[in-house]
């Protein structure tokens, strides 16, 4: 997702006078290698963030750890997380997380 992207959602949510519907998350690395995720994310804990590590299987390249933070609704907060992981060396890649539609209530 880039800036454009989000400026453009929180635009639109303004217009219709609702707060933005849009999830994101923040992804800090994707690493092969556990303990390199593990790092990144005790990294991420001494800068005040709390983030997870979530093991992917991509074909034809294995199994990666994602180091992710959020979910994040506004688009203040996740400048203001970037900007602090930016200073600390740490690229956090914007990631837009899919609506996933929801079972109805069962009787």
């Amino acid at each position: 997702v880039t800036e454009q992207q989000m400026k453009q959602a929180a635009q639109a949510a303004a217009k219709a006078g609702a707060p933005s519907k849009d999830t994101y998350i923040l992804q800090a690395g994707a690493f092969q290698n556990p303990a390199d995720a593990d790092n990144l994310k005790a990294k991420l804990a001494l800068l005040g963030q709390e983030s997870s590590v979530e093991p992917t299987n991509l074909p034809d390249k294995g199994v990666w750890y994602r180091v992710r933070l959020g979910p994040y609704t506004s688009v203040d907060e996740i400048n203001r997380v970037r900007l602090q992981l930016a200073q600390n060396g740490v690229d956090a890649s914007v990631v837009k997380i899919k609506d996933v539609p929801r079972d109805p209530p069962k009787n």
